[in-house]
């Protein structure tokens, strides 16, 4: 669980702090991968153990979710869901939001296997190691803060931008008489 909030404190910062629009798409490009590869993985795991009937592919086939080709395809086929006006910006920010999941994902280290970056055509995998994948527990507790003053900040700054160098609201034009009333 803290592994997402991560994911989602990074995603908020990297489109709050610049400014940037089209926050929840992006923030929702940064969980599809876990959500998509890690959730189903962890829900059948838990219930094989009620069930064990569960085939043991059955829980790992979501993996490729969490993969380049898998996020891409997701964010291909999310952003369908869209109107169609918008499907462009909302693909490009789900894909954005699953690079940066990835990004930070190779920060860590596993034991076993790293990330197969270019799964189906090559089982190499890669991860920088900076940080073990349990290391987000000790990071939350500071990021959600920040995170949070970051919004507020940016709100703020926004909201002061919007009244004008004078402080007072921007002045509309008198509304058009109503001709035949």
């Amino acid at each position: 669980m803290a592994d997402l909030v991560t994911h989602t404190c990074v995603a908020v910062l990297a489109k709050v702090l610049p400014g940037r629009p089209h926050v929840a798409t992006f923030v929702l490009g940064t969980c599809m991968p876990d959500l998509l590869a890690r959730v189903p993985s962890m829900g059948l795991t838990w219930l094989r153990w009620s069930v064990p009937a569960i085939p043991e592919w059955l829980i790992y086939v979501w993996a490729p979710f969490h993969m380049p080709i898998g996020m891409l395809l997701s964010a291909f086929l999310l952003a369908f869901l869209f109107p169609e006006a918008g499907r462009r910006v909302v693909f490009l920010n789900l894909l954005g939001g699953a690079a940066l999941h990835l990004a930070v994902d190779l920060l860590q280290r596993h034991f076993g296997v790293g990330y197969l970056l270019f799964f189906p055509f090559s089982w190499w995998d890669f991860e920088l190691g900076w940080m073990g994948s349990e290391d987000t527990v000790r990071i939350v507790p500071v990021l959600v803060p920040f995170t949070v003053g970051a919004v507020l900040w940016r709100r703020r700054r926004d909201r002061h931008h919007a009244l004008g160098a004078g402080g007072s609201p921007p002045q509309r034009p008198p509304k058009a008489p109503i001709v035949g009333a």
